[in-house]
């Protein structure tokens, strides 16, 4: 299977994920973990194992967010059945199905569909990027005080540290904070916003933003922060 015909298997099992999560929407949602400031629902899981199910056909490994599993291939998918699950359980729109296939630390093919909108994000290397079929590119933003910035405010870190980043949000004119990683980067993707920024977040959380963002016209860079969270971020290329 080449992955042109990945990619089409990608958006399939994200619309059919998408249609179950819908279908679930005003339904009594089951809470498996609410410890911390992340909430885990039943439906991440039974999501993940739809998507998994749809991507058995390709014959690649998947590493997700709900299900544990090695990795033993330089090809992989990395899949967040619901980024954004909070704002799912309270009925906010701003979340999506996340699905990428990754190379190594390359991003081959990228799908983020939010489903509450009907609107399908989705990229190949070397092919562009897209929403619903049209192609897409990032803004033309060239200054920071002109600039919309998405990002997360790290509330594990240290007061000094969230002091600090307090500070830097005052030099851009808008900020934006969607609570899914995976819809800032196709935001920045469609020219949206103008840049994504966040600290402690999860390869699942914004695999499928690399392909689309590069793909856009936008630079991407990531380093891992510690045990499987990174450092994020991704802008226009003027930023």
């Amino acid at each position: 299977m080449d992955y042109e015909q990945c990619l089409e298997v990608a958006k399939e099992a994200a619309l059919k994920a998408g249609n179950f999560l819908l279908s679930q929407k005003d339904t009594d949602m089951v809470v498996e973990n609410d410890d911390d400031r992340d909430i885990k629902l039943e439906l991440d899981r039974l999501t993940e194992v739809l998507i998994r199910d749809s991507l058995k056909k390709t014959d690649i490994e998947v590493f997700g967010e709900e299900i544990e599993s090695t990795i033993n291939s330089e090809l992989f998918w990395v899949v967040d059945p619901i980024d954004g699950t909070a704002n799912y359980f309270r009925g906010l729109d701003q979340c999506c199905i996340s699905i990428a296939l990754m190379k190594g630390k390359d991003c081959l093919l990228g799908v983020i569909y939010n489903f509450n909108t009907d609107e399908m994000y989705y990229a190949q290397d070397g092919k562009g990027a897209f929403l619903n079929n049209k192609k897409i590119f990032v803004s033309a933003v060239k200054k920071i005080n002109k600039a919309s910035l998405s990002t997360g405010f790290p509330a594990s870190e240290s007061m000094e540290s969230s002091l600090d980043f307090l500070r830097g949000l005052k030099q851009w004119k808008k900020i934006r904070m969607f609570g899914s990683a995976a819809l800032s980067c196709a935001y920045i993707a469609s020219g949206k916003c103008d840049a994504y920024m966040e600290k402690g977040v999860y390869l699942w959380d914004f695999a499928a933003g690399i392909c689309l963002v590069k793909e856009a016209g936008g630079i991407v860079e990531y380093a891992e922060l510690d045990k499987n969270r990174y450092v994020v971020k991704m802008t226009n290329g003027f930023l």
